[in-house]
């Protein structure tokens, strides 16, 4: 079925749930679209599936966190919108690097609401989560029915509706720019799709310096990428130096803020050479000149 169909189809039995009768509706149209060896597709199956839980969600009130399965023709937009999402909230979930790659029988984790979600650790409490994503405590408690003496579990998931990770508070962390060299290219919108980090140029064989203390997690060949360098830094901190030519690390090493990582190379993704620049908090990728001296 194309992707047209489908998000018709999908749009008929959204409005029928959501009119108050999902159950009959799931029943009707299952009756409709059972093959001539009569099975119902499972993509189809899916879609009642998600249903009956949107319906669900809606009358409760309350966001849920389910697991969604992509469907040939799917995209990020077109699935955030129909779990009252964003593609943000998506791409944080699911530490998703292109948002605008995505295949079938990819399983992401969604969330029907703006926001994310948090994994309890020893010591979290409702208040240092609420500080943490800068949202109200009683929000926590209200999304995730947690009464009023809330008490965490380690390893408890926690829905956080609206909140973004140190929302306000990402100067925990100071970086030494890792490259002399230009600056070529920015964090954001680039040429329809979304760039992650920032581009440094300068010639072949230009020493690559770590931005801080830390740990080395990765160092090797990564795809697009090419070599690349991961640090630990703490805090939930971490840098990568992409496109590099040679190494002058290994994982597991622990590196001091200007220490040599690498050297400038033009391996990976990349069209002459440069060192592309992440900064990540707990996964998600964040802007690297808000942290750079």
């Amino acid at each position: 079925m194309s992707g047209f169909l489908k998000a018709v189809t999908a749009a008929l039995v959204l409005s029928l749930a959501f009119a108050g009768a999902p159950e009959k509706a799931a029943a009707m149209e299952q009756e409709e679209k059972v093959d001539a060896e009569g099975s119902v597709p499972r993509y189809y199956l899916q879609l009642l599936g998600y249903t009956a839980l949107i319906s669900e969600h809606r009358q409760s009130a309350r966001p849920m966190l389910l697991e969604y399965t992509v469907e040939r023709g799917d995209y990020l937009f077109a699935i955030a919108a129909r779990f009252d999402t964003d593609v943000a909230t998506l791409v944080r979930l699911n530490r998703i690097t292109n948002p605008h790659l995505i295949y079938p029988g990819q399983k992401l984790e969604l969330l029907t609401t703006v926001g994310s979600v948090h994994d309890v650790q020893e010591g979290d409490t409702v208040s240092s989560i609420a500080e943490l994503y800068g949202v109200k405590e009683e929000v926590i408690i209200a999304a995730n029915n947690l009464g009023s003496k809330p008490h965490l579990i380690r390893g408890e998931r926690v829905i956080v509706p609206g909140g973004v990770p140190n929302r306000g508070r990402r100067q925990q962390i100071s970086l030494s720019w890792p490259l002399r060299g230009v600056f070529t290219s920015g964090y954001g919108w680039r040429n329809g799709l979304f760039h992650y980090g920032i581009d440094i140029a300068a010639p072949l064989g230009a020493p690559i310096y770590a931005a801080a203390d830390g740990k080395v997690t990765y160092a090797g060949f990564l795809g697009d990428y090419g070599f690349m360098v991961e640090v630990d830094h703490g805090g939930g901190y971490a840098t990568r130096y992409a496109h590099a030519g040679g190494l002058a690390v290994s994982a597991g090493q622990q590196v001091s803020r200007g220490q040599v990582l690498a050297s400038i190379g033009v391996t990976g993704n990349t069209t002459g050479p440069h060192l592309h620049f992440e900064v990540l908090l707990n996964g998600v990728k964040l802007n690297p000149l808000d942290f750079l001296d």
